[in-house]
């Protein structure tokens, strides 16, 4: 097999893997399913525990057997008391029924001397450590958590993922790059940090609506260029659009935040981390899309044409899908 040959079957490969992927995350597009049990330190080593968000499960009580917290072998564990002695919550802790239910979930912990704890979990990593460590290692730790719940909620949220896809459908140079990558981060940490504030925001799911719209408008765009020829206002002005469209995308990162229901105190580090994360996961998946388009280059102009057009149709299907699914689920009767 000569390296054209390979090049192109490994590229093909890698397309079909991420289609499957894209259906496989199609139901949680950009809100990813969580759930989240928060544990509170009445006295060193002892807590009672309560669920502050589960998936559609009416009975709290059952979400325990279909979630199956873990916690370390020393502690003992009868709902809603966790005992873990003199010893304290010090070893692993999680969820063994992740993934069936939620694509992720949290711990929150609140210690006797008034700090907090966020612990983060994907179905990939149910279980973390924890230790009763000092305030300020628990402070780091902290930190190191809500980036990874941005970087996790990032490559969740395919809905996202797939407007910055086409924005880099559009993009032929570095300059060009990173004036618009630039400014969907600006546009959407501002709205971010205003809602998270208070500031101003807007209901959830209409938001999720407009932002499956905002899909469907960038794949029109890529395909009126490839019917007239002409450059699209994207192509034109793709800082401009980056930059529209990012203030409402800000407003879906606002609301996946809003849901840990942080204390005042908490929300300046809380989102300059995820944001971090946020920056991070849209950082990687940028790469990726920038090699696997130098790989798509190489297979030649007819295969990269017609992968193009199969590839902006399915994504504008796949947007109006969601736009039409999440109208559905606020306005009565449709």
């Amino acid at each position: 097999m000569t390296s054209a040959k390979r090049l192109r079957a490994a590229a093909t490969l890698w397309i079909i893997l991420c289609s499957l992927c894209a259906v496989a995350a199609t139901a949680h597009a950009h809100t990813p399913s969580l759930s989240v049990l928060a544990l509170d330190e009445r006295s060193p080593g002892e807590f009672i525990a309560s669920w502050e968000r589960t998936q559609g499960i009416q009975d709290v009580s059952a979400a325990y057997d279909l979630l199956k917290p873990v916690f370390p072998e020393h502690c003992r564990f009868e709902a809603p008391r966790l005992d873990c002695g003199a010893r304290g919550l010090s070893g692993r802790v999680g969820f063994d029924g992740l993934g069936d239910l939620s694509t992720s979930g949290m711990i929150k912990i609140r210690w006797v001397d008034g700090s907090d704890q966020i612990l983060s979990l994907t179905a990939a990593q149910p279980h973390v450590r924890v230790s009763e460590a000092r305030t300020d290692t628990r402070a780091l730790r902290g930190v190191s958590n809500f980036v990874w719940i941005g970087i996790t909620h990032i490559w969740l949220g395919l809905d996202h993922l797939l407007f910055v896809l086409g924005l880099l459908w559009l993009l032929d140079s570095w300059r060009v790059l990173i004036k618009t990558v630039t400014a969907f981060t600006v546009a959407h940490s501002l709205t971010l940090g205003a809602a998270t504030f208070g500031l101003r925001g807007l209901p959830s799911a209409p938001v999720e609506a407009v932002i499956a719209l905002s899909i469907a408008f960038v794949a029109v765009e890529i395909a009126g260029e490839a019917r007239t020829k002409r450059p699209s206002l994207t192509r034109r002005w793709p800082w401009f659009v980056a930059f529209s469209f990012g203030l409402l995308h800000g407003f879906g990162f606002a609301n996946a935040l809003a849901e840990l229901e942080l204390s005042s105190a908490d929300r300046p580090i809380a989102l300059l981390c995820f944001n971090v994360g946020v920056e991070i996961g849209q950082l990687v998946f940028i790469a990726g899309l920038l090699a696997l388009r130098a790989a798509l280059r190489r297979l030649g102009r007819g295969s990269g044409v017609r992968l193009a057009t199969a590839g902006c149709y399915a994504m504008g299907t796949l947007a109006m899908y969601w736009f039409f699914e999440r109208i559905a689920a606020f306005v009565p009767g449709v």
